[in-house]
């Protein structure tokens, strides 16, 4: 039986891989923004000794720092992190730390609570960290952070949406690096059918093909999943796209990581 923390284990992939990782018979925590969100999860997974639920707003760093002491205090070691909450917005917003919110949410927030997790990590024998990606990154040659923390405009899912997952792996490629105890892997599930691909944040002009041939959430749950325990996919600092293992062309360096904070 291993500790796992998910980010978002309540509704759509996050769900899935929940109901997963609970019949294989682990110890599974899912962190939720809400007590409503709790609330919901309980009615979809009933109430189980090896479940438990944390409440945290993932755009605000107290409530962040707030649960990891919480986890660390309940919880005596972690196997594995799924670092799978996130947010496609349909206009640029801001956090109360004056960064674009796809940023402060989808890359800022997971690297802050994976770092102060770490004590945890470094109780297991084989750790892993395993982050919800999209596709593309590896095609990417550098990063403007400063556009990132301010952009100036906005396309919806291709500009802060995709920069915000880059940002996400390249932070946590630095903390793998950094660490070399903890496996660290990025993974594009695919298209998937979800609520946050059915909302205002998508292009209309993709609705028609996502309600046609988007997969299901347990498509993209299999893919996380994968990820974590094939023995197909090895060593650490990897993307998964499309089945394949890939790497990325750029590296942070110790003051790009601190120009992002």
């Amino acid at each position: 039986m291993k500790n796992i923390l998910i980010t978002g284990g309540h509704s759509g992939m996050g769900l899935e891989l929940t109901k997963m990782l609970l019949a294989e018979g682990h110890h599974i925590g899912i962190v939720v923004r809400s007590e409503k969100r709790r609330k919901d999860a309980i009615e979809l997974l009933g109430t189980q000794d090896r479940l438990e639920m944390f409440i945290a707003d993932l755009s605000k760093r107290d409530q962040i720092e707030r649960v990891t002491k919480e986890i660390i205090q309940q919880w005596d070691k972690i196997d594995g992190i799924f670092n799978n909450a996130g947010v496609l917005l349909d206009k640029l917003y801001f956090s109360d730390y004056g960064n674009e919110l796809h940023l402060e949410i989808n890359a800022l927030s997971p690297y802050l609570m994976t770092q102060s997790l770490k004590s945890l990590l470094d109780k297991s024998d084989a750790p892993f960290v395993v982050n919800t990606a999209t596709g593309g990154l590896e095609t990417k040659k550098s990063i403007d952070i400063k556009a990132l923390k301010r952009p100036t405009s906005f396309s919806k899912l291709t500009g802060s949406y995709m920069d915000s997952k880059l940002a996400l792996a390249l932070l946590m490629n630095h903390l793998g690096k950094e660490w070399g105890n903890v496996r660290m892997v990025h993974v594009n599930p695919g298209a998937i059918k979800t609520k946050m691909t059915k909302g205002s944040g998508m292009p209309g002009w993709l609705m028609p093909i996502r309600n046609l041939f988007f997969m299901s959430p347990q498509r993209g749950a299999q893919s996380l999943y994968n990820a974590a325990f094939s023995k197909k996919y090895k060593g650490s600092n990897i993307f998964i796209n499309a089945g394949k293992v890939l790497s990325l062309k750029i590296e942070l360096t110790d003051k790009e990581v601190a120009a992002f904070f």
